[in-house]
């Protein structure tokens, strides 16, 4: 089923550029120009209000996936026994549905997910299996697929064990990432601390468990607060509280 038309009339992107935004875009990075061009000859591109309807609930049917080009885009999954919901936002240059169109996904999961227009936003819908036959015949945009969707299940089963890990565990290895070393004077910082409903959110903790986690860090001594930031150090310890 087709995405809702949108009252869109000025989009960021314009037709001529479709081409380039979605060579900037995996897994269509590097793929030769006619590629791109054949791609964005395939696609229709629409423009959402934020707020906007793109597929209500249920009526997604995997037939076609969204790339984003400018904006984002939420995509909200409730899972029919417990009533609980998953909600994700598709970035800038990131797609919704490429695995589930390239995939024979159980009809059922289509009736759980709705989209909507997180933001003001120009996405390009790609029809799945027109999408399918061009790949086919283009060893370059399906080596891409493959190690686009590796990748994805790389992180996903990542993403299962950081999940599975201790609370206090997962604020730790989401500090780490904003962790880098000052080359001025070569400590370890974060420049800007993020707030703690930031962190916990990061960490897919509650909020008392984010400040409990970074109050015991600065207890034990790993690292002290230099204001709006924060001075690791120990980043050998930080690195054993996060693995």
């Amino acid at each position: 089923m087709s995405a809702a038309t949108i009252n869109s009339t000025n989009p960021t992107i314009s037709d001529d550029n479709i081409a380039n935004a979605l060579g900037a875009t995996a897994p269509f990075v590097g793929l030769p120009g006619p590629v791109l061009s054949l791609l964005s000859e395939k696609s229709e591109r629409k423009s959402y209000g934020a707020g906007q309807t793109v597929f209500s609930l249920g009526q997604y049917d995997g037939g076609e996936f969204l790339i984003v080009l400018s904006g984002s885009l939420r995509v909200s999954i409730t899972d029919g026994e417990t009533g609980a919901m998953i909600i994700e936002e598709v970035n800038e240059q990131e797609i919704f549905g490429l695995e589930i169109a390239m995939a024979e996904i159980d009809q059922a999961m289509f009736q759980q997910i709705a989209v909507n227009a997180a933001t003001e936003c120009d996405i390009v819908v790609m029809d799945a299996a027109e999408f399918k036959s061009l790949a086919g015949g283009r060893p370059s945009l399906m080596r891409n697929i493959a190690i686009y969707l590796a990748q994805k299940l790389a992180a996903h089963r990542l993403n299962i064990e950081t999940t599975q890990a201790a609370p206090e565990q997962r604020v730790y290895a989401a500090l780490l990432k904003c962790v880098a070393r000052d080359p001025v004077d070569g400590l370890w910082r974060i420049e800007k601390m993020p707030k703690h409903r930031e962190l916990a959110d990061q960490a897919g903790v509650d909020e008392a468990a984010a400040a409990g986690a970074v109050a015991a860090l600065i207890q034990e001594g790993v690292a002290h607060r230099d204001y709006p930031g924060l001075i690791v150090n120990d980043m050998s310890r930080l690195n054993q509280l996060a693995s």
